[in-house]
């Protein structure tokens, strides 16, 4: 190692070397460390961003950290020694937005694979054949299969389908159904707009099938056969899989976005209950739906809302170190990849997207759930969209003020007004905000905006520099904090082209993004986010130096190891449980590794 690493000045002299060692181990009886990771380039992300060689953990948290020899000297018999192999070590990887996968939806083609509507037409021959004619069919295709906002349309389906009613969903924001499913929703040219929906339509005003958001898409929605119920097993095991797979990105700590109660918030907790100590520390979002993504009737969303919030008879907080709730989620727009994010400017085509809850149900909610103790996390892409949040957040705090309240907004992808960001630094709302969307979704953004409004989009140096608190976050795949570091420090494109280089952030910038800025977001910096004493011991060792390489490969470094409250839960030399294959059930007690 070299002479630059620190050992961190902690006040305790043992032979006459300093250390960092916890009050917690000094007032148990006599005894050692439980496991010491040493020979490493262990990157703490305190305060200093000190660097150290080695650190002890007992009881699954972190006791000492420092030189190899002040540390491995600690080590008694019973001491498990880790040689990191001089890798780097960090914090634990924090993802700010993650949404859960239960599976179900067995009668769902999944034609995520396509990439042309050429490909999706010959797909959909070969599948529709042996179904029977009239039988409504339902499927899921990527929005990133059809950049610059060139989505199939009703007529492209009708070549495939023209006999099955047919409605393929594109994320959360776009459907697109063909002629038939339009004849049977009722939906012509008369048609008008819903509330909080749109249905597109061609240059002579004739629904072309691409139906925007949860109110345009109910309406054809509430024709579908009810798909097949899913087990509770099926869930379980679905939601295992699924975060043993953000273990394996290094990912120990997630916030989730919205649970509704029920089956889903009894399906988490059965799987924490059975599996946690392999699962990654979880923070739960309560989602309510007052407006048009879940109501055509908004005062009746606004009731239902407000009930479920009053009916949890918990708050932000209630649960423990593993599993958690978090704060109250609600969506007041779309995303601009559908244009549908609620701007202050027009797209391309005029409109200016979508606000799926009014001000008027979005207020007494959200001043709701404040009052009752509760964090708020917001769904707020678009300007017009953060501006109209925070402006009602400025009304509830002055109404009911409350320390530390630690509201936030998710996404703000495009850049608010300048007197709306001050309003954020000056109330303490924070930004859960998704860097690798600059990568992912580079060339639906370049088709929706122009000029400085796509330059500046998914603002991170802005933000910073104005003093606004930030966390990372994936919402969708590709999943994994080191994607998003190197799509944070690089703002390079899935098409190539590097957008907005001045909103890019340093590599130390963005790692505490995807560390301690998370923490802070849910109220657990003083419990994880960093590597320093009294704080679990939940850490990612990686293949390369993140803080060396060159910054255009960072995408290219691994996961080798994850490690939760000192214990390694993912290993990439494991190749089976790398792969997470069925058939073999890991334990903590028998995972290989151990």
């Amino acid at each position: 190692m070299k002479n630059s690493v620190k050992t961190v000045t902690l006040g305790l002299l043992i032979g006459g070397s300093t250390l960092l060692w916890s009050p917690y181990i000094r007032s148990q009886p006599a005894g050692g460390p439980d496991i010491v990771y040493h020979s490493g380039h262990i990157v703490t992300i305190d305060d200093n961003f000190t660097i150290v060689e080695a650190l002890a953990v007992r009881d699954g948290k972190i006791v000492a950290l420092g030189s190899n020899a002040d540390i491995k000297a600690l080590a008694l018999g019973a001491t498990r020694l880790v040689d990191l192999g001089e890798k780097t070590m960090l914090p634990g990887l924090y993802d700010s937005h993650v949404h859960l996968s239960f599976g179900g939806g067995g009668n769902t083609l999944d034609l995520r694979h396509v990439k042309t509507i050429e490909e999706l037409q010959e797909t959909l021959k070969g599948e529709v054949t042996p179904i029977p004619e009239g039988q409504w069919i339902f499927g899921r295709i990527s929005e990133t299969s059809f950049p610059e906002l060139k989505l199939p349309t009703r007529w492209d389906l009708d070549e495939a389908t023209p006999r099955h009613p047919m409605a393929l969903r594109l994320g959360f924001r776009l459907w697109v159904v063909n002629s038939l499913a339009l004849e049977k929703a009722g939906i012509t040219r008369m048609t008008p707009d819903p509330q909080g929906g749109k249905i597109a339509r061609d240059e002579r005003g004739v629904p072309n099938g691409v139906l925007r958001e949860p109110a345009a898409q109910r309406m054809v929605g509430r024709l579908l056969p009810p798909s097949p119920r899913l087990e509770d097993e099926t869930a379980r095991r679905n939601v295992r899989a699924f975060l043993r797979e953000l273990v394996s990105l290094g990912i120990t700590s997630i916030n989730v976005a919205g649970l509704r109660p029920g089956n889903q918030l009894r399906w988490v907790q059965d799987s924490y209950q059975r599996w946690g100590e392999e699962l990654p520390r979880m923070t739960v979002q309560l989602q309510v739906r007052p407006g048009s993504d879940g109501h055509d009737d908004i005062e009746e969303g606004v009731r239902d809302a407000i009930r479920d919030i009053e009916g949890m008879s918990f708050h932000t907080g209630f649960g423990n170190d593993r599993l958690k709730l978090g704060a109250i989620k609600m969506g007041v727009d779309g995303g601009s990849t559908s244009l549908t994010a609620w701007v202050l400017e027009p797209y391309p085509d005029g409109s200016r997207g979508l606000n799926t809850i009014p001000q008027s149900a979005f207020y007494p909610v959200a001043k709701r759930a404040h009052d009752l103790g509760w964090q708020i996390g917001i769904h707020a892409v678009g300007d017009a969209a953060v501006q109209m949040t925070v402006n009602v957040f400025e009304r509830i705090l002055r109404e009911s003020p409350r320390e530390d309240h630690r509201h936030y907004l998710h996404h703000v992808a495009i850049m608010p007004p300048e007197d709306t960001l001050r309003k954020m630094a000056e109330l303490g709302i924070l930004v859960s905000s998704q860097p690798s969307f600059t990568y992912d979704l580079a060339p639906n953004y370049e088709a929706a905006l122009a000029g400085k409004r796509l330059e500046t989009n998914n603002p991170q140096r802005s933000l910073l520099e104005r003093g606004i608190r930030m966390a990372y976050g994936s919402d969708h795949r590709p999943y994994g904090p080191i994607v998003a570091i190197w799509a944070a420090v690089n703002r390079i494109g899935r098409n190539g082209k590097v957008y907005g280089p001045s909103e890019a952030v340093s590599v130390k910038e963005a790692i505490r993004l995807h560390t301690m800025g998370p923490a802070y977001l849910t109220f657990d910096e003083n419990n994880r986010g960093s590597l320093e004493v009294g704080k679990w011991a939940d850490m990612v060792v990686l293949t390369e130096d993140i803080l060396s390489v060159d910054p255009v490969r960072i995408r290219e470094i691994g996961i080798e190891k994850t490690i939760i409250q000192g214990e390694i839960v993912y290993s990439a030399d494991i190749p089976k449980i790398a792969r997470f294959d069925d058939g073999v059930v890991w334990t903590v007690e028998n995972l290989p590794w151990k």
